[in-house]
């Protein structure tokens, strides 16, 4: 019972420590409070004791907690406690596992500092609760709009370019790269190893993945080997889930459970049970590729065939068609020839009686017209001769004259002729007369003939008055 205190009382430091632990005791009842809270700087001690926090968080999407207390599992109820949540899911204590306990205070008066030490977990209560962290892990990256991004990128046809995550010297890495190395494919394994169980792991898994985004990789294998259930909650963890999701690489994990499920699986580009599924996916999507790659070659060379078959047999027909067709041209021109050679024959020897009778015929006529014409050439000669002779000479006489005149003309246009009566004639160096001023060339050499001598000169200017146009050399 609480002793009455008046106005004047006075409470020592120790006095007032143990008044407040005995007023929490009451409040608390004998048997305690129910708490929901989510683990924090959980620590097992080597007595044998386990000291953890539980803290709330507000809003969704809130990093850092809004109220948190100190709690132990004192060593008489740890072993009864653990054993039970390990026969479930939820498997070992750990951070980030929401729990539901009943807690009674625990005060130290001396030291006046209150923890609250955990008498019972509800398993069930407790199982709903991470649920419920789960559903909020969902929400905020539903918010942030990348749940389904990973899930929706393209893995590339062929994936030879892996970034493996995975502990360092592990089964996983082990089992992993047998796979790959039996596969005898060109696979290029870029590794950051990272923790996949306990405090660290989420931190260290995150900062691979991070450091990938900058590597030129086709896919990151996030892999683990056997374990206890509770090491899958790495993978149900806000700061995995969220790596996995906002990454711009195909994430591929294994994490060696078939039944299990973690947040991860949901938003991680493909999941498969055990780090060796996600190397032979791996390969059968390379294998994959090739055989389509040899289907398509085969269909080819198939078709390739078909039509050389195709075109063999067109080939054949066209060759006796360009046969036959010129012998049936060969024998119908045969015929037709045949026909003219018989239809001229026919001809000739009808032409032939036609033109004996018009030959007799004409010989009578030109016998008759013969006689004429003779008979009217010598008329014409004795004709000319009757003329008087003083006017043959005359007629003579004049063609004559006219016959000089002609010859002078003709003497006068010669160019040596015209030298002679004192013009001077230019001709090219081979002899050709320039007869237009357009066709001298400034700096051509060109020949003068003046009288009876000759001279060779250099074109310095051309000038042409119809257009008053110059040209002058250099």
């Amino acid at each position: 019972m609480l002793q009455e205190s008046t106005e004047n009382t006075i409470l020592s430091i120790l006095e007032l420590g143990e008044y407040v632990k005995t007023a929490l005791n009451l409040s608390f009842g004998a048997d305690g409070l129910w708490v929901k809270g989510v683990v924090a700087s959980y620590s097992p001690h080597s007595s044998g004791h386990h000291y953890l926090d539980l803290q709330e968080f507000g809003e969704l999407g809130s990093a850092a907690p809004v109220a948190t207390i100190s709690c132990v599992i004192w060593k008489t109820k740890a072993q009864l406690l653990l054993s039970q949540l390990q026969s479930t899911q939820l498997g070992k204590i750990r951070n980030g596992l929401s729990l539901v306990v009943r807690v009674k205070p625990n005060f130290w008066p001396k030291g006046g500092r209150l923890s609250f030490q955990i008498e019972e977990i509800d398993i069930a209560l407790s199982q709903i609760a991470n649920l419920q962290e789960k559903e909020k892990i969902r929400a905020k990256l539903r918010q942030l709009g990348i749940w389904e991004h990973n899930r929706r990128l393209e893995t590339p046809l062929v994936p030879l370019s892996i970034g493996l995550v995975t502990a360092r010297g592990s089964a996983a890495e082990s089992d992993f790269i047998g796979e790959l190395t039996r596969s005898k494919f060109a696979f290029k394994v870029t590794y950051r190893p990272a923790s996949t169980a306990g405090e660290a792991a989420p931190a260290q898994i995150s900062r691979s993945i991070r450091l990938l985004q900058d590597t030129d990789i086709d896919v990151i294998c996030l892999v683990r080997g056997g374990g206890s259930m509770s090491d899958l909650s790495v993978f149900d963890t806000e700061e995995v889930v969220t790596a996995v999701a906002a990454s711009a690489i195909p994430v591929w994990v294994g994490v060696g459970h078939s039944t299990d499920t973690t947040l991860v699986e949901e938003v991680s580009n493909r999941f498969l049970d055990v780090p060796q599924s996600v190397a032979r996916a791996l390969v059968a999507r390379v294998q994959e590729f090739l055989d389509q790659i040899n289907a398509l070659g085969q269909r080819a060379h198939t078709a390739g065939h078909s039509r050389v078959e195709i075109a063999r047999l067109q080939l054949s027909e066209v060759s006796h068609q360009a046969v036959r067709r010129p012998l049936e041209l060969i024998h119908t021109h045969s015929m037709r020839i045949s026909q003219q050679v018989e239809r001229i024959r026919t001809s000739a020897l009808l032409a032939t009686a036609s033109a004996k009778s018009e030959l007799s015929d004409t010989a009578h006529l030109a016998s008759v017209a013969a006689g004429y014409a003779v008979s009217e050439q010598k008329r014409h000669v004795d004709a000319f001769s009757n003329l008087p002779r003083a006017t043959s000479i005359s007629i003579i006489k004049d063609h004559a004259h006219l016959l000089d005149l002609l010859e002078g003309s003709t003497r006068a246009s010669d160019p040596e002729e015209m030298a002679k009566r004192g013009f001077s004639l230019l001709a090219t160096e081979s002899g050709s007369l320039i007869k237009r001023i357009d066709a001298l060339i400034v700096g051509q050499r060109v020949k003068g003939i003046v009288g009876h001598g000759s001279f060779v000169a250099k074109v310095e200017e051309v000038s042409n008055r119809e257009n008053g146009r110059g040209e002058t050399g250099a």
